[in-house]
């Protein structure tokens, strides 16, 4: 070749690799541009990320088909809800509910939920309009994804928002038992991201008529988390009241646009529980939960609180399980309070975020706060270090109605990151460019050495559920009406509670009860007479189900 013809060829190569080059550059800012208008659409953002979180999960359910309940909580909020279902708030209790007590259910006065009725409720419609219970975890969650993003739009910029959402979607909407369960989760988390988006509303944009979102965030916790609905209402009322008046905004304004029209929402929302209570407990003025913990907790969940006396247990697994069990939760806890705070911030941070290691000092970022938003949310984030302190323990859903607290906090971390220019060098955006691609791929399962146990796979590790599951469609398949007595080994993990059944106990196609004496099983079993009876050895490796005759008792 000539030197003019290797002349240009070089020049056409480089052309060729300027023109790429602009044209992937033309091609990113066609791609930004189409994201600022998603999320400047702000209804349309939130639209978008509730057709995300369901269409996702739909489409996995091939390889993740419908959970299985295997915790105690989950099996007490089914009972809500069939009990719902039928048309009533509560079941009266058996004639024979020795043989049926169980974990965080009741069985005197009536038989019912301890918990609040919400998660029954969703359950209930996924009952009754889907014939599957866990269709109202599915929708829940996807209406949560969407009210987080629509709380964030309140208080960050529309693009930031649109990427925490995004990150809750991948990180908790599709992959964690939030949606993977039937324990309460999404529900006080919507009703948080309400409250809390409401706030940012009637602050910054004098939307009062936000006052009634504000009620009704704090009616759904009120309605599923009372103690959080207690702390959320508390603390988002004094941040409220202090933003207005640091904006000059009249006393007369909060009392009569505000707190007046949040009212004629939370008096009734206190009317149902009063009367719920009422019918569960006897007494307007119990809930459930607190009867519930009078038969049977010796330890209370709050640290501070002495240690109870010992009730008279029935059953050895349930002595077991709240007089060993929780009692030794509650020590550890009053014993080593601080490496009990830190797995509490350990477990929250990583259900959250990726890389707590990272999160924690985004989250603590040192500068100083320099705007409305970012005081209010780390007095926010304080309000949420209080409420978790005095429990002996924690899962994430505990922490659920602060969910979107914890993201803005991430939001505005990050955002302050961008804009580190440490000698002029924009080091900031490398690293927060960097933060949020890792939270993103960490959601979507590409980091390596990482699992889903911190997002509560592991919760089902044991593979219990699976095989209550399967041992219950295989009595279904039997011909008539079946009742199975569950004997426990003196080893058995009492996490792992085979006696669980729907509201209408003897309309149910198979009973599950616990074997007692020969003399309390005799008039047991005449009630049950016309029952095909057999005997559940559980802790048998495989758990044995046979035949049941009163000679094989131990």
């Amino acid at each position: 070749m000539t030197p003019a013809s290797i002349e240009l060829a070089a020049t056409g190569g480089a052309e060729r690799a300027f023109s790429g080059r602009a044209q992937r550059s033309r091609q990113w800012a066609r791609l930004v541009k189409r994201y600022q208008y998603l999320a400047r659409r702000e209804m349309l953002a939130c639209a978008v990320i509730l057709a995300l979180t369901l269409g996702i999960r739909a489409a996995l359910l091939p390889w993740m088909p419908v959970p299985h309940p295997a915790i105690h909580d989950e099996f007490s909020y089914l009972l809500a809800a069939d009990t719902y279902a039928h048309g009533r708030l509560t079941n009266p209790p058996h004639p024979f509910w020795q043989h049926f007590e169980t974990f965080q259910e009741l069985s005197q006065p009536t038989y019912a939920s301890k918990y609040q009725p919400l998660q029954g409720l969703v359950l209930a419609v996924g009952q009754k309009v889907f014939h599957e219970p866990w269709a109202g975890v599915y929708l829940s969650t996807g209406l949560m994804c969407m009210s987080l993003c629509w709380m964030l739009q309140g208080w960050i910029a529309p693009e930031a928002a649109l990427v925490g959402a995004l990150c809750a979607v991948l990180r908790v909407g599709v992959l964690s038992y939030w949606m993977n369960s039937y324990l309460a989760g999404s529900v006080p988390a919507i009703g948080g991201t309400l409250a809390m988006g409401a706030v940012a509303r009637i602050w910054r944009s004098r939307q009062f008529g936000h006052s009634i979102t504000w009620a009704a965030g704090l009616s759904m916790l009120a309605l599923s988390r009372p103690y959080d609905a207690a702390i959320v209402g508390c603390g988002t009322a004094a941040l409220l009241l202090w933003l207005l008046r640091k904006a000059q905004t009249p006393i007369a304004t909060f009392w009569g646009r505000v707190a007046l029209p949040a009212s004629m929402v939370l008096l009734p929302c206190a009317g149902f529980i009063a009367y719920n209570d009422d019918r569960v407990t006897g007494r307007a003025s119990t809930l459930p939960y607190q009867v519930h913990d009078r038969q049977y907790a010796m330890a209370s969940m709050f640290t501070p609180m002495p240690l109870g006396p010992e009730p008279p247990y029935r059953h050895a697994i349930m002595r077991e399980f709240w007089a060993e069990w929780n009692v030794g939760q509650w020590t550890k806890a009053r014993t080593d309070p601080v490496s009990t705070m830190l797995v509490k911030s350990l477990t929250m941070s990583d259900f959250y975020f990726p890389f707590w290691a990272w999160s924690i000092p985004l989250l603590l970022w040192p500068y100083c706060l320099t705007s409305g938003a970012e005081r209010a949310t780390v007095f926010l984030l304080a309000v949420f270090t209080l409420m978790m302190a005095p429990l002996i323990a924690i899962q994430p859903h505990y922490g659920a109605a602060f969910a979107g607290v914890l993201y803005l906090r991430f939001l505005q971390s990050v955002k302050r990151l961008w804009s580190w220019r440490p000698g002029s060098v924009p080091l900031g955006r490398a690293l927060a460019s960097l933060v949020v691609a890792l939270a993103l791929a960490d959601g979507l399962g590409l980091v390596p050495g990482r699992d889903l146990v911190s997002r509560g796979f592991g919760l089902r590790a044991s593979g219990f559920g699976a095989a209550r599951a399967a041992m219950m469609q295989s009595l279904t398949a039997q011909p008539g009406r079946q009742l199975v007595l569950v004997r426990y080994a003196p080893e058995h993990d009492p996490q792992n509670e085979w006696v669980y059944n729907r509201a209408a106990i003897d309309a149910s196609r198979v009973v599950w009860a616990r074997e007692m004496s020969p003399e309390q099983d005799g008039p047991f079993l005449e009630y049950f007479r016309g029952r095909r009876v057999w005997l559940l050895e559980a802790d048998r490796s495989p758990p044995q189900l046979t035949p049941y005759t009163p000679e094989r008792q131990p």
